[in-house]
């Protein structure tokens, strides 16, 4: 018995006096080799795989058992990383069992098998009849080299000679195994022949298949032909068909349309080579759809703007609540539009969570500028392609999302929503982002060309208005070219007011019951907003008043009362609504909690309380974070926690706490992703409550970074953070110093009934958010 190192091959059967170059990828099958060139004189088992699929063979349950020894002639890397191995096969083998050593090397134990003698008169009668047929089999096939035969005749040992022809039979992987695993000559012989017959029997079948589908293709041509000479025989004869009156209708179109003159020379060569196609040709149908698409799009077709500043001006009133700097700068930009024919550019985006109307503004401005509005939505939008469109050289090409779009409108001077642009997303098709460069840049956007129009479209008489939910998901080289709007979250007072002016009498009329005289107390619709609802704009809330509306409607039908009053009170809410999905924090107490803080966060969706956690035990002195936290947050609580150990000694916190004591931070709702350094007094708060065991009042909410030497720093969303803290029901909140101007922002209703503590260093935090107890300041005074 010999052992050396195996290597599995993938649709390959090596045969016996066989050169052959073989492809190595697989990490075991290179350190076989490597072993072979390394310990065996270049020495390898080779034998095939009964399933090419598998990527990782087991043994001996994967593989054939017979195989052959291989001498190593040359290897070559290759760029990809595989190995080209050149190597020649010496003689079949046996094997009997595998192993694998520790460096993952496999090794066959062999032993060596050779084919049974055959006598010589009859070895010369079968070669002869082997090599005639093979002969034919290469002539009718040409699946052989000629080389190849003249290589064989020259060949004296049958058992050569057929190892060679096996070698380049095109035949199945399983069929070629059985061959070398056939040690007896004679049989080996016959079930060549057999296989030589089949595989010539095959390719004749296949020949005449092909030649009937040649004669198909020529009844094809000659039908298409005779078709042709009707159609002239018609026209001599003075009858037209239905497809001559769609050309002459298509061909006076293009002469007759309103376009740039090299376009108009395009198409009337496309037209010349539609016509000489055949009405069938599927050819002939992607022309006609192309020169339709062209002719209808608005190449210079608009409407008159028609800018009134109080009309529009009472138009956003009517349509929207609030926003009233929203609605300012909206009026600044048509004024400006009014004054100055010409002005190109200025795209607006209209940034703010969802449900607050920067849609229904987009909606507005159309109306108030007597334009024509068209929406397009690029949630999702991996594919440069929806935007500049399919070259037509593709199967089912199509213009652009932009073109489409206008070619609906049928005017080149729409308000066009870019609805959440900050949503697109790039993959292997491009980057939809960088497409829409060229869209919303003035310098750029006359000259747009869409890849299926081929042809630039004059884009700069388009009013260009994008939504966003976050910024941080703009490019910023697509953020630069764009008028930010940004439109803040809906206070209670704003909501109400929405609500009974908007949205519950458009829901009712929305729900049949128009004819109805339905009232609503203003603590129902509140406690609607504060219980059924949590959001910064009202789209849930216009979706729980529908409800409300379905339950009334059903109750009317039932009852089948006369009745046209209904009053709706907050017991009716609770009724109607169910349950409260959200309970209104009021329990908030100056009574504390060691190591609870009220953080405030701002989110995509408006500002909320955030609240940190924070325990201690013993341990090394590790500081452990948790609820999926950025690299930002963790940065601060870092730093937090660095100034706490700085400032020990003044807190009252032993000496090397840092050694002995472990800190836990959580930051619950630990699904939700959160970052930024505005938590950094917070954080800070947290570890100082634990390690000095002082109380942290309740009913106060803090924002600002810490910095390592215990500066407040100013941070972003004042106005959002506050709301979020107010709808919980907090009224005191510690802010930087520098964000007291913010504070300024804030709704006069919301601004009345919160007391800010303004923080340039943690010392002024420290005064405010501690629970000071009776027994502490007598302490002190002992002091």
């Amino acid at each position: 018995m010999q052992n050396k190192p195996f290597i599995a091959t993938r649709e390959l059967v090596v045969f016996p006096g066989v050169v052959t170059p073989i492809f190595i990828g697989r990490q075991s099958s290179l350190k076989s080799l490597e072993e072979a060139v390394a310990r065996f004189d270049n020495k390898l088992i080779l034998t095939s795989q009964k399933d090419a699929n598998i990527e990782e063979p087991k043994f001996p349950e994967d593989v054939y058992e017979t195989g052959v020894l291989v001498h190593i002639i040359q290897t070559v890397k290759m760029p990809n990383g595989n190995v080209k191995v050149l190597v020649e096969a010496k003689h079949r083998v046996l094997i009997n069992q595998f192993s694998k050593d520790k460096n993952g090397v496999i090794y066959a134990e062999y032993e060596e098998i050779f084919s049974k003698p055959i006598d010589e008169s009859k070895a010369e009668a079968l070669k002869r009849k082997v090599i005639d047929e093979f002969s034919k089999y290469a002539k009718k096939t040409n699946k052989v080299l000629p080389d190849i035969i003249y290589n064989i005749k020259e060949i004296s040992s049958i058992d050569k000679v057929f190892d060679l022809i096996c070698t380049n039979l095109m035949i199945a992987t399983d069929v070629k195994q059985g061959l070398l695993e056939t040690l007896d000559v004679e049989e080996r012989a016959y079930k060549i022949l057999s296989i030589l017959e089949r595989e010539i029997e095959i390719f004749m079948l296949e020949r005449e298949i092909e030649n009937r589908v040649k004669e198909q293709m020529a009844e094809v041509q000659k039908n298409y032909y005779l078709r042709e000479k009707i159609k002239v025989m018609r026209e001599e004869m003075g009858e037209g068909t239905d497809s001559d009156e769609e050309l002459e209708e298509l061909d006076q179109r293009v002469r007759d349309a309103k376009i740039p003159q090299d376009l108009k020379d395009k198409l009337v060569k496309e037209l010349s080579r539609m016509k000489k196609m055949p009405d069938f040709s599927a050819e002939s149908s992607v022309i006609r759809t192309y020169l339709e698409t062209v002719l209808e799009l608005p190449w210079e077709v608009s409407t008159s703007d028609e800018i009134d500043i109080k009309k529009a001006e009472k138009i956003l009133n009517e349509d929207h609540y609030g926003l009233e700097e929203v609605k300012e700068r909206i009026l600044e930009f048509l004024a400006i539009k009014k004054l100055n024919k010409t002005l190109k550019g200025s795209i607006i985006c209209l940034v703010g969570p969802p449900g607050v109307g920067k849609t229904s503004l987009a909606h507005s401005v159309a109306r108030s500028m007597n334009r024509k509005f068209t929406r397009i939505s690029l949630g999702g939008v991996r594919d440069e392609a929806e935007i500049r469109g399919h070259r037509r050289t593709y199967v089912g090409a199509m213009p652009g999302r932009i073109i489409n779009s206008l070619k609906q409108v049928g005017v080149n001077n729409p308000v066009m929503l870019f609805d959440e642009i900050d949503k697109m997303a790039s993959d292997f098709r491009g980057d939809p982002a960088s497409a829409m460069l060229e869209v919303l840049d003035p310098a750029q956007n006359n000259s747009f060309e869409d890849h299926y129009i081929d042809h630039t479209f004059d884009l700069s008489n388009v009013f260009f208005i994008c939504t966003a939910n976050d910024l941080g998901g703009i490019p910023g080289p697509l953020r630069d070219r764009m008028e930010i709007i940004s439109i803040e979250s809906y206070t209670e007072f704003e909501k109400l007011n929405i609500a009974k002016k908007y949205l519950i009498p458009q829901t009712q009329e929305e729900n049949g019951l128009k004819e109805f005289k339905i009232s609503f107390s203003d603590k129902a619709v509140m406690k609607i907003i504060n219980e059924y609802t949590r959001e910064a704009g009202v789209r849930n809330l216009r979706r729980e008043i529908g409800k409300l509306f379905r339950k009334i409607a059903k109750e009317i039908l039932l009852s089948k009362s006369d009745s046209k009053k209904i009053s709706v009170s907050e017991a009716k809410v609770k009724k109607y609504l169910g349950n409260a999905k959200f309970r209104i924090d009021k329990i908030k107490e100056k009574e504390g909690k060691i190591g609870v803080v009220n953080g405030l966060a701002w989110t995509a969706v408006g500002g909320t309380t955030m609240e940190v956690q924070a325990v201690k035990m013993e341990g090394k002195g590790v500081l452990q974070l948790t609820g999926k936290l950025g690299d930002v947050m963790k940065e601060s609580a870092r730093v937090a926690y660095s100034y706490v150990r700085h400032i020990k000694n003044e807190l009252g916190i032993k000496e090397k706490f840092n050694e002995t004591t472990d800190v836990h931070l959580h930051f619950p709702e630990g699904a939700v992703p959160k970052d930024g350094p505005s938590a950094g007094i917070t954080i800070t708060t947290a570890i100082i409550s634990v390690l000095t065991n002082k109380e942290v009042r309740q009913d106060v909410a803090m924002t600002g970074e810490i910095t390592i030497t215990g500066e407040v720093l100013a941070v972003g969303g004042i106005k959002e953070k506050v709301i979020g803290a107010h709808r919980v029901g907090i009224r005191d909140v510690v802010l930087p110093l520098d964000n007291k101007v913010d504070t300024e922002e804030l709704p006069k209703e919301i601004a009345d009934q919160m007391k800010f503590y303004f923080a340039k260093t943690y010392d002024d935090v420290k005064k405010i958010v501690f629970v000071e107890k009776k027994e502490v300041k007598k302490a002190g005074k002992r002091k």
